[in-house]
């Protein structure tokens, strides 16, 4: 991924996370799109893309939807960065192991949030391990698909283009 490939990515998953996400699911959605995106930026791209990746999302994150600006930030930073380092230090070719770092990177910036707001001494949000467990399995296959549908979807439009759509009615038509 480019910088610029990252910053669209970035622009059209907050873009969906503060405006889509909250109206479709109630509010209580069990996902977050922009640190999908940090960490897939650093596995590609190693640690100090995830960090800047991860310090720029946040900042942005913490800024538009409000509470302490800043903790979004420093969580998304840690996460992207220590997911940098597992990306460039060990193999992820499968699937299995891209889902295992984003679940993994999930329940790691939540407990990371929690944490500083611990720290802060202020009254942060109380989540039951369960909803992290959703959190962190929705993270890892929205992560895992996302990928494969944008890179089959120009295939996909050049097939429609010349004809071929696979939903066509004389594909299923019995003789």
């Amino acid at each position: 991924m480019k910088t610029i490939q990252i910053m669209v990515l970035l622009a059209v998953a907050l873009l969906v996370q503060t405006t889509l996400v909250p109206v479709v699911a109630g509010g209580g959605a069990p996902i977050d799109l922009i640190l999908i995106v940090v960490v897939l930026a650093a596995l590609q791209r190693g640690p100090i893309v995830g960090l800047w990746t991860g310090t720029f999302a946040g900042l942005l994150q913490g800024g538009l939807s409000g509470g302490i600006i800043g903790v979004s930030g420093l969580t998304k930073t840690i996460t992207g960065f220590i997911a940098g380092v597992v990306g460039s230090r060990f193999i992820l070719g499968t699937i299995w192991h891209r889902l295992a770092v984003l679940m993994a990177a999930s329940f790691l910036h939540t407990f990371c949030y929690l944490g500083i707001y611990t720290l802060i001494g202020s009254e942060g949000p109380a989540v039951p391990i369960s909803a992290v467990a959703v959190q962190a399995t929705v993270n890892g296959v929205v992560g895992v698909v996302a990928p494969l549908v944008i890179g089959a979807a120009p295939g996909m439009t050049d097939r429609f283009r010349q004809g071929r759509n696979p939903l066509s009615r004389r594909r299923w038509i019995m003789s």
